[in-house]
């Protein structure tokens, strides 16, 4: 018993790691706070809970029927890639563009926790891939627990961002700002190329 026990914790272990690694949350971190900086503490905490809530929702929900779903609907994980690069791609273009009306004009605080941050930027295409393929190594139930792990790391990161914002300062916050729009927009670029790429070698595959 206690030797699967240990067996059990170093497998959630190794799962966990490629799961980090796909997050990437503090490549991340720029750019969620570039979306909460002009708000108060309740709306960041409130952005924070839909984002975690909305992330953890689809990585399961892909987890267990995504597969499934794809299969149904007739789209692959490069499309999902491409289709979430297009929507991050428009809103980092409004960001840039953007002087006085920012993206929480178009978008309130729900939205913002919903899209962009709980899905493409916390768990995109590259988590969910991550996930399937940890599946057929390690089980679901490993899988799941290593995906929870993460979602809380996820979330002591973002619970510290008001003390950067504060650090940071109004101009600085909105220097960063632009600068994690380039980046976001560098992120969606990279995302449609990935996609195209992958869907290109997938049909040539086939062919051959």
């Amino acid at each position: 018993m206690k030797t699967i026990l240990i067996t059990s914790i170093y497998h959630i272990f190794l799962a966990s790691i490629p799961i980090l690694v796909a997050i990437d949350i503090f490549g991340i971190l720029p750019i969620y706070i570039d979306f909460v900086k002009d708000s108060d503490d309740i709306e960041e905490k409130h952005i924070r809970k839909n984002s975690l809530i909305t992330a953890f929702t689809v990585g399961l929900g892909f987890l267990f029927l995504g597969k499934l779903v794809f299969l149904i609907m007739g789209i692959s994980i490069y499309d999902f890639e491409i289709a979430g690069g297009i929507l991050l791609f428009i809103i980092s273009i409004k960001n840039l563009i953007s002087e006085k009306e920012g993206l929480k004009k178009s978008l309130n605080n729900a939205d913002l926790g919903v899209v962009p941050i709980g899905v493409p930027l916390i768990v995109g295409p590259g988590v969910l891939t991550t996930l399937l393929i940890l599946v057929g190594v390690y089980g679901y139930i490993i899988v799941t627990i290593a995906f929870f792990i993460n979602i809380l790391i996820v979330y002591f990161v973002l619970k510290n961002t008001r003390v950067l914002i504060k650090i940071l300062g109004k101009k600085g916050s909105n220097a960063a700002g632009k600068i994690a729009a380039l980046l976001l927009a560098a992120y969606a670029i990279m995302m449609v190329r990935k996609g195209i790429a992958n869907t290109i070698l997938h049909y040539l595959k086939i062919i051959k």
